[in-house]
């Protein structure tokens, strides 16, 4: 019921909203027709007004003239009859005035044509009965009363009369006013305009009811919307003051835990008894399932309170893919589960990421993959796609299972807090329902994309997306060189700087650094000298300062950038200055950050981000990998069938994993195959195996690309040596 009147509402809503504009439109639209036939009409109506003035003031003239003829003839008909020269002196007076008074005419006839022929005409006639008058009187005043009969004949000047009288009556029956007949077509728009003006005036009135009607509903509905987002700010204050009081007291409720755990772990080697070791584990295990399900709550508290923060480092994905085989390998081992990482070779070896927090997504994402899956595998799909410019990516990270699945209309609400599959949940799956959720949301902290996939029965598919991530010019976070109290800067392989500083006694003070070490050290007063030095050669990392004459640091870094040979050359920011959120500033735009004054140890990690550790023992050459093979001895007498399963063994992994590692000199990778041959050396007592696998390790953690390369290529001697090694000895009498 309630969803039917809610659904009236909003049509009526809607056909509120919907004829406001088509009546807005129509009222406008008769506005204007009303404004333009109007304006219309009214031109007419003026026209025809001057028009009507113009005839008038024709006709008055036209009177004018007829009035002088008529006072012309009456003084010439006068004076023919009794010859008084008053008479003749009234037709003079009248036969002056007529020039003045045709003038006149003239001028009312100039705006219409039609009335011009007939004043043309009207002045030919009128001279010419004037003339006839003018003779008249000139004939009786000769011949005296003997000419009074010719002259008083008025044939000819009542012929020209009547044909002055036929044209005036002519421009007197052309009428132009509102009244004629010529006036109807003006009469009828003026009309129409009143009957729009009318229409106009009412839809406007109409118009202003209607929006006063609709203000007054909208008044109290948003109103009413005011109040409701009151109370939702309201509530989401509450929420954030309850999630920013979880975050803050996250020290509080950690440390008594972290008590709890390293106390009960002391207790361990103290001679317990059975039963009391049982219980100080119970207590361990307890603690730690609360720890965790605290630490869930802390982050979810942080990110709905906006507290949590980034901190991205360099990361090598391999090695956070090592660390997840570490920490779920033993739980996949326990449930007969394969447990896989793929990750691409094209991957880059450091990406601008926050490890910690990236390990942690994965790690919910696994914990959960391997809790709701009891056959089959968990696979990690490690992959990267790269930009045009090669300075950032896409990295594509995917998590399958063959587990039970996620039914299609729980897939969004598994995100939701504290939200299970209910239907698929059992007593060992039990939960908080906040894993996904803040796996979600960190995902979208970092920029990322999580989507997922599922059949029931069959297995889910995570996807994780991170666009645009940056490819780093810094060593991963567990490869960096460490200080270890008094540093060593020959602990870097040999490296050349270029030292950019207007000040003398700082360069001096750079000099004397480095004085000992095996680096090669330049310098330059400003950023123009380190770009003409750059045309000419490449460091290993140049160390800027910000204020310089000629060129500042800022200026010489866009420069620099600006060269594509030099895009991921290691550039470090050296200033003194201390304005206010600068340094955030010059470490978002620069690789590296250093605030003068600085101490040798801070110098040596900011470039131990860039600079490869020397190798273990400097000034000795690596050996040979396989020039020692011959003088090796054979297998330890009972070892030959240890040592013949080893062989076949390496063999399995000279056709798989081997050629790899030659093609791609991944550094990671290499470390764990030396990891495990090192493993399968100490289980069978080759010692040459054991050997090889601890040289190549240390080639590994030096990034000695070269010798590593070299090492990998011995890989198949070494193989061969076991065999013959085995051959030998199984040749020999017992």
């Amino acid at each position: 019921m309630c969803a039917r009147l809610d659904a009236g509402k909003h049509m009526i809503y809607r056909f509120r909203h919907g004829i406001i504009g088509p009546l807005a439109i129509f009222w406008l639209l008769i506005t204007v027709a009303s404004v333009v036939l109007g304006a219309v009409a009214w031109n007419r109506f003026s026209k025809t007004i001057d028009a009507s003035a113009q005839a008038e003031q024709l006709r008055e003239s036209i009177d004018q003239v007829f009035s002088v003829l008529q006072d012309a003839e009456a003084s010439q008909r006068g004076y023919l009859l009794t010859g008084k020269e008053t008479y003749r002196e009234a037709f003079t007076n009248a036969d002056r005035a007529f020039p003045a008074v045709f003038e006149r005419l003239v001028a009312s006839a100039r705006h219409e044509p039609a009335a011009q022929a007939d004043v043309t005409e009207l002045r030919r006639l009128a001279e010419l009965e004037l003339a006839e008058l003018r003779q008249a009187i000139a004939l009786r005043a000769e011949k005296a009363p003997a000419g009074l009969v010719d002259a008083a004949s008025p044939a000819e000047t009542n012929t020209t009369m009547d044909r002055i009288r036929e044209i005036i009556k002519r421009r007197h029956d052309d009428r132009r006013d509102l009244l004629s007949a010529k006036g109807e077509a003006t009469r009828r728009e003026m009309k129409l305009v009143h009957q729009m003006t009318w229409i106009a005036g009412l839809l406007g009135v109409g118009a202003g009811v209607f929006a006063l009607y609709f203000y007054r509903i909208d008044y109290y509905q948003e109103r009413a919307r005011r109040q409701l987002l009151e109370e939702k700010l309201h509530a989401e204050q509450a929420v954030r003051e309850k999630s920013a009081f979880l975050a803050n007291m996250s020290h509080e409720i950690r440390s008594p835990m972290n008590a709890i755990l390293g106390f009960s772990e002391l207790l361990e080697p103290e001679g317990l008894t059975a039963k009391q070791s049982q219980y100080v584990q119970a207590i361990r295990d307890s603690g730690a399932a609360l720890l965790h399900l605290i630490n869930d709550i802390l982050d979810l508290s942080k990110l709905e309170a906006g507290k949590l923060e980034l901190h991205p480092d360099p990361t090598d994905m391999r090695d956070s893919c090592e660390f997840l085989r570490t920490v779920f390998g033993q739980q996949a081992v326990m449930k007969s589960l394969q447990l896989q990482f793929e990750v691409s070779p094209d991957l880059p070896r450091a990406l601008m990421l926050d490890r910690l927090r990236l390990r942690q997504v994965l790690v919910n994402l696994l914990s959960n993959a391997i809790k709701f899956t009891d056959r089959g595998y968990v696979k990690t799909r490690v992959s990267w796609r790269s930009q045009e410019s090669g300075r950032s990516g896409t990295l594509l990270i995917d998590v399958e299972d063959t587990g039970i699945g996620i039914p299609d209309g729980q897939l969004d609400e598994v995100f939701k807090p504290f939200v299970q599959a209910d239907s698929l949940r059992t007593a060992e799956k039990e939960g908080t329902g906040i894993g996904l959720t803040i796996v979600k949301r960190l995902t979208e902290l970092m920029g990322g994309s999580l989507a997922v996939e599922s059949n029931v029965g069959q297995g889910t598919v995570f996807y994780l997306r991170f666009a645009d991530v940056p490819v780093s010019g810094r060593l991963p976070v567990g490869d960096r060189a460490a200080p270890g109290g008094a540093v060593d800067f020959n602990d870097f392989a040999p490296a050349t700087l270029l030292v950019v500083d207007d000040n003398p006694t700082n360069r001096a003070l750079m000099a004397g650094i480095f004085e000992k070490t095996h680096h090669l050290v330049h310098f330059a007063n400003n950023g123009q000298e380190a770009l003409d030095y750059l045309a000419k050669a490449k460091p290993d990392v140049v160390m800027l300062d910000i204020r310089m004459p000629v060129m500042d640091g800022r200026t010489a870094l866009a420069e620099i950038r600006k060269q594509a040979s030099l895009v991921s050359l290691p550039v470090i920011a050296v200033t003194a200055s201390s304005k206010a959120g600068e340094e955030k500033e010059l470490q978002n735009q620069f690789s590296g950050y250093i605030r003068k004054p600085f101490s040798r140890q801070t110098l040596f990690l900011a470039l131990a981000q860039f600079l490869q550790k020397a190798a273990p023992e400097k000034g000795r050459e690596f050996p040979d990998p396989g020039k020692d093979l011959v003088r090796t001895p054979a297998p330890p007498p009972g070892q030959a069938a240890q040592w013949q399963e080893l062989a076949l063994e390496l063999r399995r992994q000279e056709g798989s994993e081997w050629p790899v590692l030659r093609d791609s000199l991944a550094v990671n990778q290499t470390r764990a195959f030396a990891h495990k041959l090192f493993m399968l050396g100490q289980a069978a007592q080759c010692g040459p195996l054991v050997t090889y696998a601890a040289t190549l390790t240390t080639f590994a953690d030096a990034y000695a690309i070269s010798q590593m390369d070299l090492h990998l290529a011995a890989f198949p001697r070494l193989v061969d040596f076991i065999e013959s090694s085995v051959s030998q000895a199984q040749l020999q009498p017992l």
